[in-house]
C-alpha cells in the first residue's frame, strides 16, 4: 500500500472518529468475507479475503479480527488499536474474546433497505455472526447506514483530489473525441475511441462498457451503445465517467451533427441546449451546506417548465466517489422512488453530479434529447465546480483522427 493510499485510510478514520456518535448505538461492527462490504475499502484500504470482524466503539477504541495473510496491510497503516491475526484455528474464539473484552452494549450493523453500499451484511454473514456471538447480541441491532452513508458522502482531502484527477482525465478524453467524432460513425465506433483513450491513460469506465453513448433518434437512458449511424442534423449525447486510482468521475456532454452548410445549431437544438444549461446552472447555484437536495431539485425542475421543456423523470443528481454512484442523498424530490433521500442535508465534502437531462427523441428536427452533467464539490459557503462547464453546444467537425 502507498503512502498515498494509507493517508486516505486516515483520513476516512479521522472523519469516522467524528462521526460514530450519529449511530444509535454504542459501536459498529462490520463483519465480511471475501470483499463482501464495500466498506473495507475506506476503513482498511482494501477489501478483506477471510472471514474479518471490525469493531469501532464511541469511546474511540478500534479493533480487527482478520485472517493472517490480511494482517499485515493492516498493520502498515497504524489506526487500530488492536489487531489480531488468527490462523487454522479460525476467529470464532478471538471474535468472541474480542467482544466480551470490550464489552458493547449495543452494536449496528452494516444492512439497508436503501442504501446498496451501507448493506454490506449478507444474510449468510448475519447468521454465522450470530452464531459466533449469540443471536440476543444481534437480533435487535440497529442499522449502521447514517454512518456508512456519511462516511462515504464526506469526501477528504485526498478523495476529492483523486476525483478532480478523474474529472479532469475525463474532460480530455471529451475533447479528444470531439476532434474524432463525426458522420459515418456509428455509436460501437464512439464507444471503441472512448475505451482506448480511458486505457491509455491508465483509466477505466466508471460505467458501462466505456460510457453510455446515445445518438438523438434513438433517445437517451441508461443503455449501451449500439450500431446506430451517427448523421447530419442529430444529436450525440455521451454519458460517461473515467475511475482513475480508485475514483470516479460521471460527466456528460452533448454534441450536434451538422448538415451540409450548418456553422452552428439550429435554433430550436439550441434553444434545448440553454434550458438544460440554465437549470444546471441555477440549481448549482443553490447549493451549500444545509441545503435539502430536494430543495436544488426543484429549482432545475421550475427551469425546465418555465422554458417548456420536458422535465427529466428522475433525480436531478447524485454522489460520486469510489463508485459512480456512493454516497446516500440525492438531489431528488421528495416521491416513492426515492423515499427520503432528497431530505438528506448537503455537507461540506460531498461530490455531486448535477444533470437535468432533456429526453426525447429526434421527430421531425425538433425532440433532440439533451445531456448535460457537471460535477461539483460542496465547500463551506457553496460550491466548486470540479469541471469545466459546457456553456455551448459543441459541432463537431467530424474530422475522423486523433
Amino acid at each position: 500500500m502507498d503512502v498515498h493510499d494509507v493517508r486516505l485510510v486516515k483520513e476516512k478514520h479521522a472523519q469516522l472518529d467524528h462521526l460514530l456518535g450519529r449511530l444509535d448505538a454504542d459501536a459498529w461492527l462490520v463483519f465480511c468475507r471475501e470483499g463482501s462490504d464495500p466498506v473495507t475499502w475506506l476503513i482498511a484500504g482494501h477489501p478483506m479475503v477471510g472471514e474479518a470482524l471490525f469493531l469501532f466503539t464511541a469511546d474511540g477504541k478500534k479493533a480487527a479480527v482478520v485472517a493472517n495473510y490480511d494482517a499485515l496491510a493492516l498493520e502498515e497503516l497504524g489506526v487500530f488499536d488492536e489487531l489480531v491475526a488468527y490462523g487454522l484455528e479460525g476467529p470464532a474464539d478471538h471474535v468472541r474474546a474480542l467482544v466480551d473484552r470490550l464489552r458493547p452494549a449495543r452494536v449496528a450493523l452494516d444492512y439497508s433497505t436503501g442504501d446498496y453500499l451501507a448493506d454490506g451484511l449478507s444474510h449468510g454473514m448475519y447468521l454465522r455472526l450470530a452464531e459466533l456471538l449469540g443471536i440476543e447480541v444481534v437480533e435487535d441491532a440497529p442499522s449502521a447506514e447514517c454512518l456508512v452513508a456519511a462516511l462515504r458522502a464526506k469526501k477528504s482531502p485526498e478523495e476529492r483530489a483523486r476525483i478532480e484527477e478523474a474529472v479532469q482525465l475525463t474532460e480530455t478524453i471529451f475533447d479528444e473525441l470531439a476532434a474524432f467524432a463525426g458522420p459515418g460513425m456509428t455509436e460501437l465506433d464512439v464507444e471503441a475511441f472512448i475505451r482506448s483513450r480511458q486505457a491509455h491513460y491508465g483509466g477505466e469506465a466508471a460505467f458501462g462498457e466505456g460510457g453510455l453513448i446515445c445518438t438523438g433518434r434513438v433517445g437517451i437512458g441508461h443503455r449501451t451503445a449500439g450500431p446506430y449511424p451517427l448523421e447530419p442534423g442529430d444529436v450525440l449525447s455521451v454519458d460517461m465517467g473515467v475511475r482513475y486510482k480508485g475514483y470516479c468521475s460521471d460527466l456528460t456532454r452533448t454534441f450536434y451533427i451538422p448538415r451540409a452548410g450548418e456553422s452552428r445549431p439550429p435554433a430550436h437544438v439550441a434553444e434545448r441546449f440553454e434550458a438544460a444549461m440554465e437549470a444546471t446552472h441555477r440549481a448549482i447555484g443553490l447549493m451549500a451546506p444545509g441545503r435539502l437536495g430536494h430543495e436544488v431539485d426543484a429549482v432545475a425542475r421550475e427551469e425546465l417548465e418555465r422554458r417548456g421543456m420536458p422535465v427529466y423523470p428522475n433525480a436531478l443528481g447524485h454522489q460520486i466517489g469510489r463508485r459512480s454512484h456512493d454516497g446516500g442523498g440525492l438531489l431528488a424530490p421528495l416521491v416513492p422512488r426515492y423515499g427520503d433521500k432528497g431530505r438528506v442535508p448537503l455537507e461540506e465534502g460531498n461530490v455531486f453530479t448535477v444533470e437535468p437531462f432533456i429526453y426525447g427523441r429526434t421527430e421531425n428536427d425538433r425532440g433532440h434529447p439533451i445531456g448535460l452533467e457537471e460535477n461539483v464539490v460542496v465547500t463551506g459557503d457553496g460550491v466548486h465546480i470540479l469541471s469545466r462547464p459546457q456553456r455551448t453546444l459543441t459541432v463537431l467537425p467530424g474530422k475522423g483522427a486523433l
